[in-house]
């Protein structure tokens, strides 16, 4: 049987287009595994965010070339989208797939071999809603990502995802019922919506909203969870959804990037803070125990000391749980490439550390609220110390000790304690 090793850069997206691809794979006989120095296939699913990325994806390349020589190697996704040129430059490449192509690299697999030069295919990106031939994921988790949405029609100084992913296109709702059938028979509890943009998902009259309404249909599933979605893409409608009994969770991840508006404009984002601000507060107020992530760029070209002490008082002051903190990086072919002054590296990397340290605290503080309450908590996995590890609705992650499996259950847990980000508890009956 013939093995194939995914290594995947980048978004949540993209780790759900690998689990695509390698159903696909163990649909003709592949056997997925995680060595790639064993492997005979090893697919490397590019992300070209940033200058970085490509250097990543490019230094990967040459890791497995160097660990195993016998490998069929496929480059796929948005650094071949953007440049496949680059990529094929660098020689012992044999396949190499754009974002179009990418979930059917199952079918262009016999073509390999019958030229020196790598296979390439990579082609305009549609703007026509899409569907997902491959049915069904190669998981290892007992929570599924499910593809949505792809694109972008929003225009950020900093980014280049438009280019690699194309217009914004919703996925097919009768294609996204067929997969959730299939995750729904192989005892998948918890969907996570992916996308690009998914606040944008608008087929013929059904908007993401209308959308939610889908999963209620499968009785299997009983939880939604969206994974991020853009200020000012959804309405505060959605805050109903949540408090109603739906399976719609208490959780948002609304990216903010900067809590100063001359950044944001900069940014060429659609929303000043105090617009952001009125929103997740609207949404503390209407949905119990909600949690609110977000994510903040530091250090975006001609960020001030003044400026970032805005955006690290603000986001002291405002009710968000927890943020991802990234330091800014430039990407050839973006506008943000071209503004001035940069800023320097260690001034990054320190603003960065500040954000981080106080998010840790607020994710502390968040929990908190919650001990001596019961929330329910879908266990994943068993840890080496023998405590079931899983998350709650709202986005905690919980450990308990229990003699029994609990591996995809869902149950009441009375939360006590709390250490460094994670919370304790123990089973109710």
């Amino acid at each position: 049987m013939p093995t194939a090793a995914f290594y995947t850069l980048g978004c949540r997206l993209n780790q759900t287009e690998s689990a695509i691809m390698a159903k696909g794979l163990e649909n003709i006989g592949y056997q997925i595994i995680s060595d790639e120095e064993t492997a005979d296939l090893c697919v490397i699913n590019t992300c070209t965010v940033t200058n970085q990325s490509n250097a990543k994806c490019r230094k990967k390349i040459r890791s497995i070339q160097k660990r195993n020589s016998f490998a069929t190697i496929a480059v796929v996704g948005c650094f071949s989208q953007i440049d496949s040129k680059q990529i094929a430059e660098i020689g012992g490449i044999h396949l190499i797939l754009g974002n179009s192509e990418k979930l059917r690299i199952h079918e262009y697999l016999d073509e390999v071999g019958i030229s020196e030069q790598p296979i390439i295919h990579v082609s305009k990106l549609p703007r026509e809603p899409f569907v997902i031939d491959t049915l069904g994921q190669h998981l290892d988790s007992t929570r599924a990502n499910l593809k949505v949405q792809d694109g972008c029609d929003f225009i950020c100084s900093f980014c280049v995802i438009p280019s690699a992913r194309g217009r914004s296109r919703p996925r097919q709702p009768e294609n996204i019922k067929r997969e959730l059938l299939n995750l729904e028979g192989i005892g998948v509890k918890e969907v996570i919506l992916t996308g690009v943009n998914i606040g944008t998902y608008q087929y013929e009259s059904l908007s993401l909203l209308d959308l939610l309404d889908i999963f209620e249909e499968f009785e299997g599933i009983k939880r939604v969870r969206i994974s991020s979605i853009e200020p000012t893409t959804v309405g505060t409608e959605i805050f109903e959804r949540m408090s109603n009994d739906s399976k719609l969770v208490p959780y948002l991840h609304l990216p903010l990037q900067s809590a100063e508006n001359q950044i944001l404009k900069k940014m060429r984002r659609r929303y000043s803070f105090e617009e952001y601000l009125d929103f997740i507060r609207q949404a503390k107020d209407q949905v119990e125990g909600i949690c609110v992530g977000s994510d903040l760029i530091v250090g975006f070209p001609g960020e001030e000391d003044e400026q970032f002490e805005t955006t690290y008082q603000a986001l002291t002051d405002a009710p968000v749980d927890y943020f991802h903190v990234f330091p800014y990086a430039e990407r050839a072919g973006t506008t943000s490439e071209k503004i001035y002054p940069k800023v320097a590296g260690d001034i990054i990397q320190r603003r960065a550390a500040a954000l981080r340290e106080l998010s840790d605290r607020k994710r502390d503080l968040f929990i908190k609220q919650f001990i001596g309450q019961q929330r329910p908590v879908l266990f994943e996995k068993k840890s080496q110390t023998g405590q079931w590890q899983g998350y709650s609705d709202n986005y905690i992650r919980v450990s308990v000790q229990s003699s029994s499996e609990l591996k995809n259950e869902i149950r009441m847990v009375g939360i006590h304690s709390l250490d460094s980000g994670n919370a304790f508890g123990k089973l109710q009956t």
